[in-house]
């Protein structure tokens, strides 16, 4: 009878050792493992293969095309580029209200601005022609003052939030950045057109940097999502920045997805289709 017992509480010690591993195990699986959900790329990763400070020049490049009708979609529309599997979305900047409705596909990452700015080299400025390209980054991050919070939100869980204050000539105090990074471009050239929705652009191609606070999201999984994200910037007097942007994804599993830059659901088409960015 002893040993009857001791076998069996040998057995139920290993069952429940057994079992323990396999929690152990789908715990570890799932929290590396796992490439959906609203995770979001470490700054060492390199989404796509292309890493953080080259991807926003990329954005740059889609986001000065934008005609001031085309910065400012109405509800139900698309406003979005897709290259290289990844999604980008809606300059903050413009501020207001937005609620956006896209189609994408489970292989998408997407990239959340929050405050940021650019700067070209143009032939009105007074930087000389052999100005150092990075140094334009820095001059960019110089323009982004004033006290910034932002948060992005994924089916109403918070995601990544961000509190940090630039006051002009000084230096910026980070109160929280989580998920957040901040990036200094690499250099880059940028086409500037004739009707860009940021005023006072001087038309023509330059080089460029750009400076900026930015989050990026891993792919989704197939169904219904809900992306938000809010911008708010003070201390600039009227040029104070509010505003809040949704995004209804509809994620499609191992699909091509649309690179419109403004479709209306409704199927009027505002403008053409942007199949890319300029490289």
């Amino acid at each position: 009878m002893k040993n009857s017992i001791e076998a069996r509480e040998i057995l139920s010690v290993t069952i429940a050792g057994f079992l323990a591993l396999i929690i152990c195990s789908t715990h570890f699986l799932s929290g590396f493992s796992n490439v959906y959900g609203d995770e979001v790329f470490s700054p060492n990763e390199k989404p796509s293969g292309i890493p953080y400070n080259e991807w926003v020049g990329k954005y740059w490049k889609w986001a000065i095309t934008m005609t001031p009708e085309q910065s400012d979609p109405p509800n139900g529309s698309c406003l979005m580029n897709k290259t290289d599997s990844m999604v980008m979305v809606l300059q903050p900047a413009v501020g207001g209200k937005h609620e956006l409705v896209c189609d994408i596909t489970s292989k998408d990452a997407i990239m959340i601005p929050s405050w940021n700015a650019f700067i070209e080299n143009n032939n009105k400025d007074d930087k000389p022609a052999n100005y150092p390209p990075q140094q334009l980054s820095i001059l960019a991050k110089k323009a982004d003052t004033g006290a910034v919070t932002s948060e992005v939100r994924v089916d109403g869980k918070s995601v990544a939030k961000l509190d940090e204050n630039t006051p002009e000539g000084g230096s910026t105090k980070v109160n929280t950045m989580q998920n957040f990074t901040e990036i200094l471009a690499k250099s880059f050239n940028i086409t500037i057109p004739e009707n860009t929705f940021l005023s006072d652009q001087v038309p023509g191609t330059w080089p460029s940097g750009a400076h900026g606070w930015f989050a990026f999201l891993k792919p989704l999984p197939p169904g219904d999502h809900t992306v938000s994200y809010n911008l708010s910037v003070q201390g600039l007097g009227a040029e104070n920045v509010s505003s809040e942007t949704t995004y209804i994804f509809h994620v499609k599993s191992n699909q091509t997805g649309n690179s419109t830059i403004n479709m209306p659901s409704n199927g009027s088409k505002l403008n053409s289709t942007i199949q890319g960015i300029p490289q």
